[in-house]
């Protein structure tokens, strides 16, 4: 599975996961990104982090900035 991991700064990373599908709560687990402070994208729609995600979905993880 490939994922791109885009931070709040612009940058991109693509990371590539040996796995078929997955949740998107545990995708994140596995790259160490808490829930809340991301969205995942699948093809190109906004989804819950219990979503599974396939090989065949395009994945994005958009990383979002916090503050008060």
């Amino acid at each position: 599975m490939k994922v791109e991991v885009s931070d709040w700064m612009g940058g991109n990373e693509k990371i590539e996961i040996n796995i078929e599908k997955i949740s998107g709560k545990d995708l994140l687990e596995r790259l160490g990104i808490s829930v809340f402070e991301a969205t995942i994208t699948k093809n190109s729609v906004i989804v819950r982090e219990s979503e599974i995600l396939t090989s065949n979905d395009n994945v994005k993880i958009l990383k979002m900035i916090h503050g008060g």
